[in-house]
């Protein structure tokens, strides 16, 4: 709930900055547009969307107060009135299991964990996660970490390095929260390592991420996305800046 209003269908999005809302959604709640915005996603034009004022954050026992809310026009997704990021809980350890549906948030140990194979160490910018890591063998960068995301995805220039060739008459329609794109599928075998993980990303697609890129000082090779994630449980750790993903 937000504001105390009716039961929304949100998605737990690691990959988003801002809890945002379909018109439909917010006009429930008695909200309306406030200042305009651009809201910049993953390959999709820019989607115009509007602020709206704070409002608290009703999640079962817990409440968050002063939350900026973003209402963007038309649908985000079939089935859920709208997105809310991950980071919001970053007060605490964030685990969710992602076939089980259930999320879990503790309170984070006084001292930081002891580093291992089973963290990846992450690089955080704009409350979003970012793993090192190397395509294919080849090709270095650092994809996001987003579980909202409906396809796992490799940028046209690091799939070119890592010889994943696609198929430029083959684009098919990719859905996401800020907007349609355009994908290309990739062959079988697409393989991000990090560390001394490897984690599939088949099924992949090809999309063009330069508009995304282009706010971090870093290349970003690709979207580890929720079809990578569908059988796992991820625990994120905002403070240490840490991401640790479990098969189930």
């Amino acid at each position: 709930r937000i504001d105390g209003g009716s039961v929304l269908r949100l998605l737990l999005d690691s990959g988003a900055q801002h809890i945002v809302l379909d018109k439909h959604a917010a006009a429930r709640l008695g909200h309306s547009a406030g200042s305009a915005l651009e809201l910049v996603g993953l390959g999709a034009v820019s989607k115009h969307c509007a602020r709206v004022a704070s409002g608290a954050l009703e999640f079962g026992d817990l409440i968050l107060p002063g939350c900026d809310i973003l209402i963007v026009d038309g649908k985000i997704l079939d089935g859920i009135d709208g997105v809310i990021p991950t980071s919001l809980f970053a007060d605490f350890l964030v685990r969710l299991d992602v076939p089980g549906k259930v999320l879990d948030l503790d309170r984070y140990p006084t001292q930081p964990p002891v580093q291992d194979e089973s963290y990846l160490p992450a690089r955080a910018e704009h409350s979003l996660f970012f793993l090192h890591t190397v395509l294919n063998g080849s090709q270095p960068g650092y994809v996001l970490l987003d579980t909202g995301a409906t396809y796992n995805a490799v940028s046209p220039a690091a799939a070119r390095v890592s010889r994943n060739y696609w198929n430029p008459s083959s684009g098919i329609a990719l859905r996401g929260g800020t907007g349609d794109t355009e994908g290309f599928p990739l062959p079988p075998g697409v393989r991000f390592r990090c560390g001394s993980r490897v984690l599939s990303a088949d099924p992949a697609v090809v999309v063009n991420l330069a508009d995304f890129a282009s706010h971090y000082p870093f290349e970003v090779t690709g979207v580890l996305g929720y079809p990578a994630l569908r059988t796992s449980i991820v625990t994120m750790n905002y403070r240490d800046g840490l991401v640790r993903i479990e098969g189930r």
